[in-house]
């Protein structure tokens, strides 16, 4: 079923922040779109181009400016043969089907199509659009992307699946799994839970998973950060419900702080380094002091694009998970790609050895 997204304003396109709560609020209802696209009302051809995506696309949203709402409501007339009307104090089209608080749905050729006006620094109206495929995105941990296709390829024909998989870092797959029948795909992540019981992830955002079943078992943790800047943080803090099991986090950049803060040695520094497996295991130390946490996460590493050595090169990353108890898992990384890149990966290498860490809280049975 290709979904299309249609951003109608270029002060909508220019607007990071908002544009990123767009696609949040977006993809909790019809997943990811299979194309995004922009127009504004300033363009020669928008009537040509919106034409064309409506006749190509299975199901369109279309995400409208303020300054473009009314100009698309006409354009979406003209191309249907309709008018529009009156409704409850808003303009609408005479075949609109549902339509609340600004965003409306109409039928176009046997397919759906959701206009919705969107403003900025104010909530998004409902979408009303709903995702005819069915589809599931999961995560299994402690497996390579290559045998996870191997594995999964059977259960997959079985149930008429089709599936789609990516690598977010070593030994953790993404995986989509779509059909066009429910009954199948929910049967089908049974037999996958089954199959990996201590591996298989069904929420689609991993970190939710964690801060719930964090929640559930009555733990808590925290994080010491020093190459991801306070990125980890920030993911666990997007979590509604977070405050109950996330007791804070040490942003830790420089060795003066991770000594001071954490109490990282001199010693540590003098003849390892901050990028290191002694220091990291210093700093969830210090961490779970400070915080009382039940578990804890570190990062320490080299992000580039400068500050390599021949020893230590660009992309080399040391990240750990501890107990409360004294299990301690600690990970030296080779990564590559750009700085932001480098980040990003740590945070899930890191997140990775906490659910390593604790099997029986992520992973039930």
């Amino acid at each position: 079923m290709a979904i299309t997204l249609v951003i109608v304003g270029n002060s909508l396109k220019i607007n990071k922040p908002f544009l990123d709560y767009i696609d949040a609020q977006v993809s909790l209802h019809v997943k990811a779109p299979n194309k995004k696209i922009f127009l504004d009302k300033t363009d020669n051809n928008i009537f040509d181009i919106l034409e064309k995506t409506l006749n190509e696309s299975d199901q369109v949203l279309l995400v409208v400016s303020k300054n473009n709402y009314n100009l698309i409501g006409k354009a979406i007339c003209t191309i249907n043969e309709d008018v529009l009307e009156l409704k409850d104090g808003m303009l609408l089209p005479s075949k609109v089907k549902l339509y609340k608080n600004n965003s409306y749905l109409i039928e176009y050729k046997n397919k759906q199509i959701n206009i919705m006006e969107a403003i900025e620094n104010k909530k998004l109206p409902h979408i009303l659009l709903t995702c005819k495929q069915e589809s599931s995105i999961f995560s299994l941990i402690g497996i390579d992307e290559d045998s996870t296709k191997i594995l999964l390829s059977p259960l997959a024909d079985t149930y008429e699946i089709k599936l789609t998989s990516s690598s977010l870092v070593d030994s953790w797959s993404i995986i989509e799994a779509k059909t066009s029948k429910y009954e199948n795909l929910q049967n089908f992540l049974k037999a996958v839970k089954s199959l990996f019981p201590d591996k298989f992830i069904e929420n689609e955002n991993v970190l939710e998973h964690i801060v719930y079943s964090l929640k559930e078992a009555n733990k808590t943790v925290s994080v010491a950060e020093s190459c991801t800047g306070g990125q980890i943080a920030s993911m666990i803090t997007n979590i509604n419900g977070s405050s109950q099991v996330f007791n804070g986090s040490v942003v830790s950049y420089s060795n003066s702080i991770k000594k001071a803060w954490l109490g990282v040695s001199d010693e540590t520094f003098e003849r390892y380094g901050a990028v290191s497996e002694l220091c990291i295991r210093e700093m969830m130390e210090g961490t779970l002091k400070t915080s009382s946490a039940d578990f804890a996460m570190a990062t320490s590493g080299i992000a580039g694009p400068e500050g390599g050595t021949q020893s230590k090169p660009v992309g080399t990353v040391f990240v750990g998970a501890r107990t409360k108890s004294g299990e301690i898992l600690v990970e030296r990384l080779l990564l590559k790609g750009d700085r932001s890149y480098i980040q990003k990966q740590s945070c899930y290498h890191a997140i990775k050895l906490l659910l390593y860490i604790a099997k029986d809280i992520f992973f039930k049975k």
